[in-house]
């Protein structure tokens, strides 16, 4: 009767824990695929747009959220349209997410 009962209690220790394993590995999961998706705003000056309009090298003013300092650096432009009215040396906010390793504006507006 004994070894019945603690295999039963080893056998609900073990079902609970691979499903609070499995629960914390989806949580962790969820977590990161949110990050990875935040739209981030910034504000620069533009400093050169390729011919394609298919990105934008801005020199952005520090990003506390990323903990990056002021530096010129290229971005992608998800619309074209947001690049086609501006001139280099104009100021900007702007707003972009991080996806596959890019970062991408969705939002752009001269300042």
């Amino acid at each position: 009767m004994r070894a019945k009962f603690l295999s039963a209690v080893c056998f609900g220790v073990l079902t609970i824990g691979s499903g609070v394993w499995g629960m914390d590995m989806e949580h962790s999961h969820s977590q990161a695929a949110v990050a990875t998706e935040q739209t981030i705003h910034a504000t620069g000056t533009v400093k050169s747009i390729a011919d394609n309009h298919e990105s934008i090298r801005i020199f952005h003013n520090p990003i506390p959220e990323l903990r990056w300092p002021s530096m010129i650096m290229a971005f992608d432009v998800n619309d074209h349209e947001l690049t086609h009215p501006l001139e280099i040396g104009d100021k900007v906010g702007f707003d972009f997410i991080q996806k596959d390793g890019k970062n991408i504006i969705v939002r752009m507006k001269k300042q």
